[in-house]
């Protein structure tokens, strides 16, 4: 995005600001054609940015641009980025921001291409940091930078971003910024959306906004408070309500991570939640989130009924281990495992599903004690689960006292993405840990598990439990934590990890074909398995399951899908029950229902609820393949998946006049194949990507 201010010269500037990637263990970039998660850091810093320009402290500028850059989903360039912005009378500088202590080998790379090139490169993040803040020295990865001429910057820069920017312009960048002041962010700008960047997301309406810093605890494997520090900083609650309805007004995001280390410890939390309520309720704007919070959030009065009328639709709660010796040992004694069972149905009894983080290797763990805590999970009736490896990460009192003691920690930070054996472990052997670690997952992402999930589901958390558990299987499959995964595997070339052989084009080639049709296999299979889900969990017309958050009058208020599936389900059993002159009355009682669907559908408002929901406006679709008579609503594939294998046992068999006297039952499972797709992909494509 550009801004222009009045000048009398060609003066330029041109910021861009870069999250890095990483490598995979092949040494390739880890890539995707679509992310799921865009980078709140990029918001955060652009907003600044234009905060600086729009002041005029820079002086007149003539052309004053942001570029965000995100390695995970786009392809850096940095020879023809060179081209583009250092030009004569321009001057640009390269911001890395964001970088956690996985990305460092990705962001220096960068960053010395960026410097080679020209470029003024700055680079910040949890990394710098965080190893800087809790070693006595500077970290040999740091130096390596300052003596290519790379800056470092540590802390928090709401304070001093001009400065730096100002920095810049003059051509005066100091090889280390050291902020130790923590900024007041009640009044800082809130993240920028950028459409152009959106678009490069699955789901492109979603936003993310760090409403407070920090964090009370003192957890030892965490950075945050070595980083953000333990005093909670907060934004005003009116900047996050101005922030969530504009938004949704000009951008038309409907969704928002709060991006917070534990949103509970806001102390503006009810007043948010309170604005949130209002947008909802009052002006009727159908904005959802998530949030992560602590295990003893629930207990705070009002907490959990004001965040589920707020709007959130799932709380990842930081669980770790249930196994108290665990949580002593990493100070986590916050946590009481007892009141698990209860915490989790105070959050269901409001409609929020629960997402549990739990990690694997802590001091007192087994092979036998996670397989044991993952069966506990189920039946504590967590909905999700998301694995990691424990990780010493540098600036966490876990690194600090292992480096102090001279313990084995792996020098490749490429590995600190909790999904590495990074230090041993006294009860596992060499890659015991790891293959304890997929066990975890394959035993809670599976079909049973999440079938039983989906089974109790409400509507308005069914279809964000099926779309993560699509990414989530996904990513598995492909052996990527889910955390950096995304749609379609994008793999270079020619830019791969130093010391990685760059690989000859038809060797590639044929790496790629092999890569795609492996994907392409696992995906269709994905699917096959999703639509099975779908079937036998789905929430029909009529049909109430879970608990909806309560309004102030202590009645439910149905949401516009629920009323939506509604009407579907009593034109549906009067079509049936009118036979011959059902045509007729469909005629003039569906046509309303159609109009109404595609203006919500034109404004991009989102409809979640109990009944059908279609995003494809063909009144012959709507009626022939989705209003049919409840005893022939499919409940599962296995007839289907029955009769084509026994094809498939005749094609071998070469039966051949069999095959041709099969041919009109053929046609028939031919047909209900094409329904049955037609209407899973419509939910589908509707639910998970807001088309």
């Amino acid at each position: 995005m550009r801004f222009f201010t009045r000048a009398n010269h060609a003066d330029a500037l041109h910021v861009l600001i870069v999250r890095p990637s990483k490598y995979d263990d092949d040494g390739y970039v880890i890539r995707y054609l679509r992310g799921v998660l865009p980078s709140n850091t990029i918001a955060v810093l652009s907003a600044l940015t234009k905060q600086v320009f729009d002041s005029g402290r820079l002086g007149p500028l003539k052309t004053a641009e942001i570029v965000s850059l995100d390695d995970t989903v786009q392809d850096i360039n940095v020879r023809k980025l060179a081209r583009k912005y250092l030009r004569p009378g321009h001057r640009a500088v390269v911001a890395l921001a964001g970088v956690q202590s996985n990305q460092f080998p990705r962001a220096t790379d960068l960053a010395v291409r960026f410097r080679e090139a020209g470029f003024q490169v700055m680079i910040g993040g949890f990394h710098v940091s965080g190893s800087i803040a809790t070693s006595g020295a500077m970290p040999a990865e740091c130096q390596a930078l300052l003596d290519v001429g790379v800056t470092l910057v540590k802390g928090e820069v709401e304070n001093v971003w001009g400065g730096l920017l100002e920095d810049v312009w003059k051509g005066a960048l100091k090889p280390f910024y050291d902020i130790t002041e923590k900024p007041d962010i009640s009044e800082a700008p809130v993240p920028l959306i950028n459409p152009r960047y959106q678009k490069k997301f699955v789901y492109p309406y979603m936003g993310t906004i760090d409403t407070s810093r920090g964090c009370p605890y003192s957890c030892s494997f965490c950075t945050v408070i070595n980083v953000q520090g333990r005093k909670m900083r907060c934004r005003s609650p009116e900047t996050i309500a101005r922030h969530v309805e504009e938004s949704f007004k000009r951008h038309k995001i409907d969704f928002h991570f709060f991006t917070d280390d534990n949103f509970a410890r806001n102390r503006h939390w009810e007043a948010i939640l309170d604005r949130l309520i209002a947008l909802r309720e009052e002006k009727k704007i159908p904005v959802d989130f998530m949030m992560q919070v602590d295990v003893q959030a629930w207990r705070i009065p009002r907490f959990v009924d004001k965040a589920a009328r707020a709007g959130c639709t799932q709380v990842f709660l930081g669980v770790e281990s249930l196994n108290e010796k665990n949580l002593e040992a990493a100070d986590k004694n916050q946590n009481c495992v007892d009141e698990m069972g209860e915490m989790v149905d105070a959050w269901h009894k409001v409609g929020c599903a629960c997402h549990a983080g739990y990690i694997v290797g802590f001091p007192f763990d087994t092979p036998e004690s996670v397989r044991g805590d993952v069966e506990k999970l189920k039946a504590l009736g967590f909905d999700q689960c998301s694995f990691f490896m424990l990780t010493p990460l540098p600036g966490s009192a876990d690194h600090v006292h292992l480096k102090a003691s001279g313990e084995y920690m792996d020098p490749d930070l490429n590995n600190y993405d909790s999904c590495h054996e990074t230090l041993h472990l006294p009860h596992f052997k060499p890659g015991e840990w790891f293959r304890t670690y997929v066990k975890a997952w394959e035993s809670f992402c599976n079909f049973q598990t999440i079938r039983k999930v989906l089974s109790r589901a409400n509507p308005h958390t069914y279809w964000g439990i099926l779309k993560n558990y699509m990414w989530y299987k996904s990513a598995f499959l492909e052996g990527i934590h889910p955390m950096y995964s995304g749609l379609w595997r994008v793999k270079p070339r020619v830019d791969r990890r130093p010391g990685s052989p760059v690989e000859g084009r038809f060797r590639h080639f044929v790496r790629r074909v092999r890569d795609t049709g492996a994907m392409l296999r696992n995906s269709f299979h994905l699917l096959l398995e999703l639509q099975e889900l779908w079937l036998q969990t789905r929430i029909r017309p009529g049909q109430e399951r879970g608990e909806i958050a309560p309004v102030p009058d202590g009645t439910e208020s149905p949401s516009r899908a629920a009323m939506l599936g509604t009407r579907v389900g009593e034109i549906r059993d009067a079509i049936m029950e009118r036979g011959a002159n059902a045509r007729d009355w469909m005629q003039d009682n569906v046509s309303g229902l159609i109009t109404r669907f595609n203006t919500c559908v034109a404004e991009r408002v989102k409809w979640r609820g109990q009944g059908w929901l279609f995003a494809v406006p063909v009144e012959k679709l709507l009626v022939k393949w989705n209003s049919i008579g409840k005893a022939r609503l499919m409940t599962s594939r296995e007839a289907l998946n029955l009769y084509w294998a026994r094809l498939v046992g005749w094609v071998r068999e070469r039966r051949v006049f069999r095959l041709l006297l099969e041919t009109p039952r053929i046609c028939v499972y031919l047909l209900r194949e094409a329904r049955l797709w037609a209407t899973f992909l419509v939910y589908f494509r509707h639910e998970v990507t807001g088309s």
